[in-house]
């Protein structure tokens, strides 16, 4: 999700994984796989856009993938190699709760780029927002220029019912100084490795929110 505005930036993380010490990891980006769409939108006030989608990274230190999504549009995502520690008190059990309910409901209908930058739309809803107002008010609200089959999407998207527990979530939080980098939610879409899982349960990443997934 590369974003433009003044002072903020959502750029492409690349980084390198390292069993270093502190239990942290980093991350080498690839793309984002399924494309995604420029979207403008306005946060606490402040003009802003963003290629809104799904990223993709390498896990240096293994032959693994996973794929990530922008939690975080108040800080830029470093574009070198950045740490990254898990963090499951990132949000509140709230925004926790919904953010599972949309990966379960709907992430199974991220197929391209439309539905890419859609999703992160509804992300950011979520975490801003709650849901509660829609995404023409709040912290976190659409401009008119995003396209109008993403937003469609999006509100698509903030159609959820009470099920959960389809996916687990896994919360990292940027570890760079000075200035932080932008913190991510990953998830195990296909799913994740066998490799991937075992480092990221090792570090206590795994387990923010973790069910089988609702019969």
């Amino acid at each position: 999700m590369k974003m433009s505005v003044p002072g903020l930036a959502c750029l492409a993380l690349v980084g390198s994984l390292a069993a270093a010490p502190a239990a942290t990891i980093e991350l080498d980006y690839i793309g984002q796989k399924k494309g995604g769409v420029n979207t403008y939108f306005r946060f606490d006030g402040v003009s802003m856009g963003a290629h809104a989608g799904e990223f993709t990274f390498d896990v240096l230190g293994t032959e693994d993938q996973i794929a990530a999504w922008c939690v975080d549009i108040a800080h830029v995502l470093i574009q070198s190699a950045t740490p990254y520690a898990p963090d499951p008190g990132l949000f509140d059990a709230g925004v926790v709760a919904n953010l599972d309910r949309l990966f379960t409901q709907h992430y199974h209908a991220v197929v391209d780029a439309v539905s890419s930058a859609a999703f992160q739309l509804a992300i950011w809803e979520l975490i801003y927002d709650g849901g509660d107002v829609g995404l023409g008010a709040g912290r976190f609200s659409l401009r008119d220029q995003t396209p109008e089959n993403v937003r469609i999407a999006a509100q698509g998207f903030l159609d959820l019912d009470a099920r959960g527990g389809g996916y687990q979530l896994s919360f990292l939080r940027s570890e760079a100084s000075p200035v932080p980098s932008q913190n991510l939610v990953t998830v195990a879409p296909v799913p994740l490795p066998a490799s991937v899982m075992l480092l990221l349960a090792g570090l206590g990443l795994m387990g923010a929110v973790g069910a089988r997934r609702s019969a």
